[in-house]
């Protein structure tokens, strides 16, 4: 329900900024987020957040780029990339020393949806959209950072 709302509210903000301003991914940032907590062994987990990834993705492709797949292949490569790279970690390393980790998976969720479009059809236009668009999910990806450090330490993982 929560990614639900995520995706909302970064329609609503797209919307309010008339399409101009490229919002922080705030879905993916929460996807990330979610899969930092799950047991990445688990298959079931797995699949549940690349179908996510991809329904996400696939939506986000129909409400605003037109043309499916962009945002859903970025969305799924970033799924793959958080589940190899964090399963990669040992559970009881997971809340030491991870900082640097857990900061370029966040990055990577908002890196790579917008690059491949990016990528595909041309910087020419696109580029600074991008650039901005980066700027304006550093903040979000500092919270997102301050959220899971917080819950480790609650939670005494």
């Amino acid at each position: 329900m929560t990614l639900i709302i995520l995706w909302l509210i970064q329609d609503l903000l797209t919307v309010f900024t008339g399409g101009t301003m490229q919002v922080p991914g705030l879905f993916m940032l929460g996807l990330v987020f979610r899969l930092l907590f799950c047991e990445i062994g688990n298959d079931d987990e797995s699949v549940w957040a690349v179908w996510l990834a991809f329904a996400g993705g696939l939506l986000w492709d129909l409400r605003w780029i037109g043309i499916p797949g962009f945002f859903t292949l970025g969305y799924v490569i970033v799924v793959l990339i958080v589940i190899q790279v964090w399963g990669i970690i040992p559970p009881h390393g997971r809340a030491s020393g991870t900082g640097l980790i857990v900061f370029l998976l966040l990055e990577c969720s908002q890196l790579i949806p917008p690059l491949l479009p990016l990528l595909i059809l041309g910087g020419s236009t696109g580029g600074s959209y991008f650039v901005w668009q980066q700027t304006y999910s550093l903040p979000a990806i500092l919270f997102t950072m301050y959220l899971y450090f917080k819950k480790v330490k609650d939670t005494n993982l």
